[in-house]
């Protein structure tokens, strides 16, 4: 089946090809991944809702109809809940590592996963006079891990989807384009990684990338925040940080003049301050940085937004040249 899209134009009365856009793949992936994980946990609740009704149903038979019978009923019932058991632990991992890791989120809590097990031993005693009520604890003991297994899951799933109707924020807000005019891919003049100090002629971290530009070049915001902050700080000059939520900051350092101030809400590509060369510089430039949950990170793995592939693969390369940090 083609995967190509077409709209039609009244004007022309034929129908045009649409590109589709990352954002419409990453839309499209994001709505598979969530009717995959409906259905997985609808699946696991109503069969484990069936297997409860009957586990308890058959541990309760009068003494007439237990027997041989009854034994091997409740076995299956514990080895089907065995299988759920492993079905939960399947949809706990792919929630972790594929749905929570999609949005930039952390795993869901270990210790929420194992709130309410265990606990008072006397929950149990009513079982002890069944001809097989060891069997039966076993199963009530399962059944109730399993629920909160369920209950726990279900709350996990509740955030994703939540990440997931909030993804559009997320796009915009992602820092992914340079922050100043590089069409030429010629004003990176040293990237992220240990590079010789320029002034203290040493070997030291470069938390970030150099853009060269003339004094009052403008300065864009790379994504959609708020501005924490915007003043002087040492070695970095004059400086505006931007707080993009989810857990990522940028910071624009060595600037001439400020064109925001604290508090303010600024939009990708909207201009922030000016290209300077003030603080620790040999030369007018800015230096640029990404943090995510407070760690810095190579701001080259973000420009995606304003680069073809081929011009992508070029800024990597020439970014990861062992030039002097400015």
């Amino acid at each position: 089946m083609s995967k190509k899209k077409y709209k039609y134009d009244p004007k022309t009365l034929s129908y045009n090809e649409v590109e589709l856009t990352w954002r419409d793949h990453l839309r499209k992936v994001s709505y598979h991944l969530m009717s995959a994980l409906l259905v997985s946990f609808l699946i696991l609740f109503f069969s484990y809702s069936w297997i409860k009704r009957q586990g308890i149903k058959e541990a309760n038979k009068s003494n007439a109809y237990q027997g041989e019978k009854t034994l091997v009923e409740l076995q299956n019932y514990k080895d089907r809940l065995a299988i759920l058991e492993e079905f939960a632990t399947e949809l706990q991992l792919r929630d972790d590592n594929v749905y929570r890791v999609i949005f930039g989120a952390d795993p869901y809590n270990p210790s929420k996963r194992e709130m309410g097990t265990g606990g008072n031993p006397m929950k149990y005693k009513y079982l002890e006079g069944l001809e097989h009520g060891e069997i039966a604890k076993d199963i009530a003991k399962k059944v109730e891990a399993l629920e909160q297994k369920l209950v726990a899951q279900s709350l996990s799933f509740d955030s994703v989807i939540n990440m997931a109707k909030n993804k559009e924020a997320l796009l915009l807000s992602i820092p992914s384009i340079q922050p100043i005019s590089n069409t030429d891919l010629t004003r990176i003049a040293s990237g992220f990684g240990y590079r010789m100090h320029p002034v203290y002629k040493i070997q030291k971290m470069h938390a970030g990338i150099d853009f060269t530009a003339d004094s009052g070049t403008e300065i864009f915001a790379t994504g959609d925040g708020v501005v924490y902050k915007a003043e002087v700080m040492s070695g970095y000059g004059n400086i505006v940080i931007i707080d993009h939520g989810f857990g990522y900051k940028t910071r624009y350092a060595h600037c001439s003049a400020f064109k925001c101030k604290p508090g303010q809400k600024v939009k990708r590509g909207e201009v922030i301050a000016l290209v300077g060369n003030t603080g620790i510089s040999t030369g007018p430039h800015v230096h640029y940085e990404v943090h995510y949950k407070g760690k810095a990170v190579n701001p080259v793995s973000y420009f995606f937004n304003d680069l073809s592939a081929e011009e992508y693969d070029e800024v990597v390369k020439i970014a990861s040249r062992p030039t002097q940090s400015m």
